[in-house]
């Protein structure tokens, strides 16, 4: 039977078979699947598929959808203005934002460990080493380096660089770090692939690249999609510490505290204790604890501490 006769093809078919998220943005948004160009797997259509048709549609293509069988739309209440209020839409990118955030936080058995880091060394090799970055077109960050030790430990906890399919874990062979971008209009994660394959320099150089075509609304959409692990920095505004929501599929995301000298208690070789100026920060991480236990987030994140605070020059 032939596709003018009413039946799908099979590549409709398989198109059509995409993830649950998938299918619940677009009953939400009431687009058909069938109609969008998909890159994932044998033309899937993924959640950055949808997501980049969503935001280049035209206002009135997309909307709220009716209740499809097993997606529950999220309802947001709606509240009374008051005089003198300004109000203004959101945008779809803070829109489709707020249901993720909070399809997440429904999803998945969110837990939150924090570690305190002593930068004091990163702080050295910045000073050491800034120069010579810039000299090659790249800024050397805390963020930088903090990117460096995540990528070499998640291949030593690869649940921590997993995501969850019903009641199957897929443990990932990539490891591509996502990076959270602020924007005026709302958050993007732009995506660096192969994050384990790069040099602390290409990292520095991919994260700049990454976040100022980010602010520029320069990204593909290849480069939003297919993250494995991601890093928030609210710490750059002064957040001393936080709870971020995990980026669905994914089963963890790391956040970055504020970075600052403060008084720290420093062993002495005799023994004994002193108070000394160390550079201090605060790294979190939220996990879902449907697959990823304490212990396997808090031995992660004690190898992403070690190695910032004995970070190695050859890493360099």
């Amino acid at each position: 039977m032939s596709k003018g006769d009413g039946a799908e093809t099979a590549e409709d078919r398989l198109r059509k078979k995409s993830t649950p998220l998938v299918r619940k943005i677009a009953a939400e948004h009431r687009v058909d699947i069938a109609t969008i160009p998909g890159t994932g797997f044998a033309g899937r259509v993924t959640k950055q598929d949808i997501l980049g048709y969503i935001e280049r549609a035209p206002a009135g293509v997309s909307g709220p959808g009716p209740r499809s069988p097993g997606h529950a739309v999220i309802e947001h209440p709606a509240v009374e203005p008051w005089p003198g209020d300004r109000v203004e839409p959101m945008s779809k990118i803070r829109k489709i934002t707020a249901d993720h955030m909070i399809m997440s936080r429904r999803v998945s058995a969110h837990v939150t460990s924090f570690f305190e880091v002593d930068y004091t060394r990163v702080a050295e090799l910045r000073r050491k080493h800034k120069q010579s970055y810039a000299e090659r077109a790249a800024n050397l960050t805390f963020l930088g380096f903090i990117a460096k030790a995540c990528a070499e430990n998640l291949r030593k906890h690869p649940v921590v660089n997993a995501a969850v399919s019903g009641d199957t874990i897929i443990y990932r062979r990539d490891i591509n770090i996502g990076i959270a971008v602020a924007l005026d209009w709302g958050l993007i994660v732009p995506v660096v692939k192969h994050a384990d394959e790069l040099s602390l320099i290409g990292l520095a150089r991919a994260i700049s690249d990454l976040g100022e075509r980010a602010r520029a609304k320069k990204l593909s959409p290849d480069e939003i999609q297919r993250g494995t692990f991601t890093i928030t920095n609210p710490g750059v505004f002064g957040s001393y510490a936080g709870a971020p929501i995990i980026n669905q599929p994914q089963v963890a995301i790391l956040g970055v505290g504020t970075i600052e000298k403060r008084p720290k208690v420093v062993a002495l070789p005799d023994g004994g204790d002193t108070i000394a100026i160390r550079t201090m920060g605060m790294i979190s991480m939220s996990y879902d604890h449907r697959v990823v236990d304490g212990a396997d987030a808090d031995r992660f994140l004690a190898d992403v501490k070690q190695m910032l605070q004995e970070f190695p020059e050859g890493a360099l």
